[in-house]
């Protein structure tokens, strides 16, 4: 009897695999930049209008506390948005400093949860880090989550008086 086959994930937009053998005592630095085609899936994946660049510099070293890789970096992005006053869609830049705990999922939240500052943690399979899509979610997060465009203002509507007297005031008594 075979088994039912089971929907793959897709494969995500940016994806930069690095072998865990690359990585050394002393670390690895990658330089890494979104094609016009991953940009454009990125994009549509975040529900940006566009995202005319998408590039980040990432520093790979391998921790000695609590094992996995630890990350750090700069990303750097322009999505295309839509403004939630006026509507309008406006460049938003991003330049976003990041550190990220890669880990296996027998690794998992071995640090002391009560230090602070403590990276995020992303779970890979051992051989590669996925330096892309970690990128990407990063990026998600560091979105603005209501994009307002430099010197929008929602437009100042008067208000009627509050008091219910005021409307019994205007009203006129038949004679």
């Amino acid at each position: 009897m075979s088994k039912a086959a089971t929907p793959q994930e897709p494969a995500p937009e940016f994806s930069r695999l690095l072998p865990v053998g690359q990585i050394g005592a002393l670390g690895t630095e990658r330089e890494l930049t979104a094609t016009p085609e991953e940009r454009a899936l990125i994009a549509k994946r975040l529900g940006l209008e566009g995202l005319p660049m998408f590039s980040a510099t990432v520093r790979v070293a391998q921790q000695k506390r609590g094992g996995g890789f630890l990350a750090e970096g700069r990303l750097r992005a322009r999505a295309r948005r839509v403004c939630v006053v006026s509507l309008d869609t406006f460049t938003e830049p991003t330049d976003h400093t990041f550190s990220l705990r890669f880990v296996t999922e027998d690794k998992l939240s071995e640090l002391d949860p009560t230090e602070s500052e403590l990276p995020d943690e992303v779970v890979y399979d051992g051989e590669a880090i996925d330096l892309g899509e970690a990128l990407v979610e990063e990026y998600a997060l560091a979105l603005a989550p209501y994009p307002k465009k430099p010197g929008a203002k929602l437009p100042v509507i008067e208000e009627p008086e509050a008091s219910p007297f005021a409307v019994l005031k205007n009203l006129k008594l038949p004679n």
